[in-house]
């Protein structure tokens, strides 16, 4: 399992911030409301409850056109 500061809670801005700063993504509610839509997808399809910053990035730069 994934140390805690690996995974990403989505109830938190600052994390959803971070994900959207690594991916160089803007820090905007809009891109913030679609990280959390593309987290539900991605966990749906890995069958996963949580993701790690490494499943949220590949997510970030698989669905690049989301997020301005």
């Amino acid at each position: 399992m994934a140390a805690d500061k690996d995974l990403v809670n989505y109830s938190e801005d600052h994390e959803l911030n971070y994900c959207l700063r690594s991916a160089g993504k803007r820090q905007t509610q809009e891109n913030r409301d679609a990280l959390v839509d593309l987290g539900r997808q991605v966990k749906q399809n890995l069958g996963k409850r949580v993701l790690t910053q490494d499943d949220v990035r590949g997510a970030i730069q698989n669905n690049d056109d989301l997020f301005d």
